[in-house]
């Protein structure tokens, strides 16, 4: 084996651990990603699947030269929003956990998954808004240089990242990517949430954990700012909507 082919499988072995929890940065020409949810060192951009599955290289869309390079699914979610701060929401603040055969159904412009990104980036946004003053969209559309608008975005994100993160994980090799998708109909649920009843704590933390259980279940710190939700894959629980949106309403600012 050459010593430039031993080179290659040497770095191709080191990264493939590096997909569990985007450990490859992918955000486009700014200042990286922020701190994690504990407030340690800086999460990456990558808003891929947990283990080798879908990771970047094969796949990687790339809109134009100078673009920020985005995975499949942030790229469908940029052709979708027709914003910068769209596809940031996604590589900046989520995590998805999912078996390699739901992330490639994923990424199909006409999935669910793509469409409820649409409503998740707007909560977000809301929760931003709410808690730093930062209106994104506002600003990126403040003229016809987009280009130019999203370098003054995209440290506000940077910064924002410290304040929020939210995972998704999604028992099994394949998920359903339709409206009537149970973990899909969480993340909007959740999403809402949080738009409407931002914790008291100013941070957000959020692991949503889809499972073979058969109820809905949350887990908050003490410091009302990191969420474990743990809700059923397959079989929808008695008031699955109100169990989540519970915890939201105990730890939110105001009622």
């Amino acid at each position: 084996m050459s010593t430039t082919l031993r080179s290659l499988v040497v770095l191709a072995l080191a990264c493939s651990g590096c997909l569990a929890k985007g450990g490859l940065q992918l955000g486009g020409g700014g200042t990286g990603a922020g701190t994690g949810a504990g407030g340690g060192a800086p999460e990456s951009s990558y808003g891929g699947p947990s283990g080798a599955t879908g990771g970047p290289g094969a796949g990687d869309a790339v809109a134009t030269e100078g673009e920020p390079r985005w995975d499949d699914y942030a790229f469908a979610v940029r052709e979708r929003e027709g914003t910068y701060y769209g596809p940031w929401t996604i590589t900046k603040f989520t995590t998805f956990k999912v078996g390699k055969a739901c992330w490639a159904k994923m990424a199909d412009p006409k999935s669910d998954a793509v469409n409820n990104a649409s409503y998740y980036v707007r909560n977000v946004h809301e929760l931003a808004k709410t808690w730093t003053g930062d209106d994104w969209g506002s600003i990126e559309g403040q003229n016809s240089d987009r280009a130019k608008n999203r370098k003054l975005v995209e440290p506000m994100m940077d910064q924002f990242a410290s304040r929020f993160h939210m995972t998704i994980e999604v028992e099994g090799d394949d998920c359903g990517v339709d409206r009537e998708a149970l973990w899909i109909r969480y993340w909007y649920g959740i999403s809402e949430a949080f738009a409407d009843y931002p914790p008291a704590s100013g941070k957000l933390f959020i692991t949503l954990k889809v499972t073979s259980t058969r109820d809905v279940t949350s887990e908050v710190d003490e410091t009302g700012s990191h969420f474990t939700i743990t809700a059923p894959r397959d079989i929808q629980a008695p008031e699955w909507s109100e169990k989540l949106e519970r915890p939201f309403r105990r730890h939110a600012r105001k009622l």
